[in-house]
């Protein structure tokens, strides 16, 4: 198989190179670019900045409303207040005079950095701590507060001086304030991206911190024909815009079936070289195993004669029952030969289309008792059980070399594959002129896999075999195509055990003789 895939893969390989080529050569690609509308883009920029800004505002009042209540309400009462604002964790309260205040916001599993002022309380992890100049206490800072970042930069500081001598600071989570935001956005911005979706701009507004959040547009070519940053409270903000482009793409006709024509040239040739040398190696493979077999198979028979005759030589004299013995053997071997050789040359006569059967009057059963008795000894040496039911007596008209080698060639795969069953069942009978032939075991049966193949030729499913014994991969072909060639057929049974094989083959009375008399 692998030199036939080295033929054709190459050709294959040079049939895709010529089509993919040719499509290259034969590519023609018009791009038609409209320019973004940027009276609207402006519209929609203005509109999101104008939204930013009034978020900014509602938060920054949220915290002066929480700035109220920290210098009016109790601790508990601004807890709660601070845990409906987004974003807040922590409130911390330092004054000139008195003790410093720590407020819990919204509950945060993970650890929150310590705020301290500067020559203070000493912070437990300096590296994580945000540590505030004391001078914050004395200079009034802008009304809308200031921003300082810390360790953690989803995590930032808001300080405010509502007062002299006191400070706050909030420790605001501004992923969950650009989380938040993202989420109003999200359902604001349909209706002023109205123009921009109607007109199919290709639009896209992203952030900074968490990516994409709307996008319009089927196609986006290349960088972005015009980008618009915007700043807000909650994170960076940016507006991209891509001009229209239309490609349209046309091929050579001239070309292409140049290419294709020479592709499947290629491919024709590779196809019919490499089934060429597939079907030659094939046939060199099977008939290089088939000759093995059949040498091993006439060298053990004509190896037991030569031995079996020499040994029946010396003892016929002194022990002429050890002789009989051995001369029965050698009929025995002479049995095995004949039954090679005849489906050897069944095969050849099919293989030549020159078989032909010639059905007689003859007693079915007679003829398999006769194969059984020539199998006898042989199965019984092996420990093996014959059981049979044979009740077909009648006169019938067939081939009886045919119905012999059949029967023959099933009892011989119980002699080779099923010894370790040590049992062999054979039932024959006539009904509505119908001959049906069973031969089941009990050995380990064919697999699932292989009943579909097990009647092909040169097929051997069960590779360990008795007493070297290693068979042609014959017998079950040439039994089923005796079959069928007598009207009937072979057929592998469905068993949990074992393997089991009928044959059904027609077979008619003879043909009632009536005198003159008779029909006067």
């Amino acid at each position: 198989m692998r030199p036939a895939l080295i033929t054709i893969l190459p050709m294959l390989a040079a049939a895709v190179l010529v089509m993919v080529g040719g499509e290259r050569m034969a590519r023609r690609d018009l791009e038609t670019r409209t320019a973004a509308d940027r009276g609207r883009l402006l519209d929609f920029d203005e509109a999101f900045r104008t939204e930013l800004a009034r978020l900014d505002a509602l938060y920054l009042a949220h915290l002066d409303d929480l700035t109220n209540a920290a210098l009016l309400q109790k601790s508990d009462e601004v807890s709660k207040q601070a845990a409906n604002i987004t974003g807040v964790r922590q409130i911390r309260i330092f004054r000139h005079k008195g003790k410093d205040l720590t407020i819990r916001g919204s509950r945060e599993i993970r650890r929150l950095p310590e705020i301290v002022l500067k020559d203070g309380k000493r912070p437990l992890d300096l590296n994580s701590a945000s540590v505030l100049d004391p001078a914050m206490l004395d200079v009034p800072l802008p009304a809308a507060g200031k921003w300082l970042p810390t360790s953690d930069p989803d995590l930032r500081l808001h300080c405010r001086t509502p007062q002299g001598g006191l400070l706050m600071v909030f420790l605001i989570d501004f992923r969950a304030v650009h989380v938040s935001t993202a989420i109003h956005l999200a359902s604001w911005i349909q209706t002023p991206l109205s123009p921009l979706r109607e007109s199919g701009e290709r639009v896209v507004i992203e952030s900074t911190a968490s990516g994409e959040l709307v996008s319009l547009g089927p196609q986006q070519h290349g960088p972005a024909a015009s980008i618009i940053p915007i700043r807000s409270l909650s994170g960076d903000w940016q507006l991209r815009a891509w001009d229209g482009l239309v490609v349209t793409r046309s091929h050579d006709p001239a070309v292409i079936t140049l290419a294709l024509t020479i592709a499947v040239l290629l491919l024709a040739s590779g196809v019919m070289l490499f089934l060429q040398q597939k079907r030659a190696l094939k046939l060199a493979a099977e008939r290089v195993s088939f000759v093995n077999r059949v040498s091993h198979e006439l060298g053990t028979p004509l190896t037991n004669l030569a031995l079996n005759l020499d040994l029946a030589t010396e003892c016929l004299t002194a022990r002429p029952q050890e002789s009989l013995r051995r001369l029965r053997l050698v009929a025995e071997e002479i049995e095995r030969l004949s039954r090679l050789v005849a489906n050897v040359l069944t095969f050849s006569r099919r293989e030549r289309d020159t078989l032909i059967l010639q059905p007689v009057l003859c007693i079915p059963a007679d003829i398999i008792q006769s194969v059984i008795e020539n199998f006898r000894p042989a199965l019984e040496r092996r420990g093996i059980v014959i059981e049979t039911h044979v009740s077909a007596g009648e006169t019938v008209l067939l081939d009886p070399d045919a119905l012999s080698q059949i029967t023959g060639n099933l009892i011989s795969n119980v002699e080779k594959y099923a010894t370790d069953g040590r049992w062999v069942g054979i039932r024959c009978e006539i009904d509505s002129d119908f001959l049906t032939l069973e031969v089941r075991d009990r050995g380990k049966g064919i697999p699932p896999g292989a009943r579909a193949r097990v009647f092909a030729p040169f097929e051997r499913v069960l590779q360990a075999t008795n007493e070297g014994a290693s068979g042609t991969g014959l017998g079950l072909s040439i039994g089923r195509d005796l079959a069928r060639r007598m009207g009937g057929n072979l057929e592998l049974l469905e068993t949990t055990k074992g393997a089991s094989f009928i044959l059904r083959v027609p077979s008619p009375p003879p043909p009632a003789i009536v005198s003159s008399t008779d029909a006067t």
